[in-house]
């Protein structure tokens, strides 16, 4: 559970930034909350992909991320605009799950 939540949050963290950073649109209140979700949930993917996972898998997938935000990589999906918000909170809703996982792993309850 901490590992599929943890790669397709920080999938949708680099997707999102990346559209931020590729994106000169009108919609800063969408820009904003997106990047704030994205933000929030790179951080707590990290701080839990690094308690329930050890530091090599987050340490690679946090540069990986950074590296795709600043590429042209936004520019090949730009038709994915629309959707930054959804995916912030997507990433937001993943990094909850890495969570769960990880209090799971405290507690000493299956991952599922």
């Amino acid at each position: 559970m901490i590992l599929a939540a943890f790669i397709t949050g920080m999938a949708l963290c680099a997707v999102t930034l990346a559209l931020i950073h590729a994106e000169d649109s009108g919609d800063k209140f969408g820009s904003a909350v997106a990047m704030f979700a994205a933000w929030c949930a790179f951080g707590m993917l990290l701080m839990g992909g690094t308690w329930g996972l050890g530091i090599v898998i987050p340490g690679l997938a946090a540069a990986l991320v950074l590296v795709v935000r600043t590429t042209a990589f936004g520019a090949v999906i730009s038709p994915l605009a629309s959707y930054k918000m959804p995916f912030g909170i997507g990433a937001l809703i993943c990094s909850v799950l890495v969570w769960l996982g990880v209090l799971n792993m405290m507690e000493g309850l299956p991952n599922g």
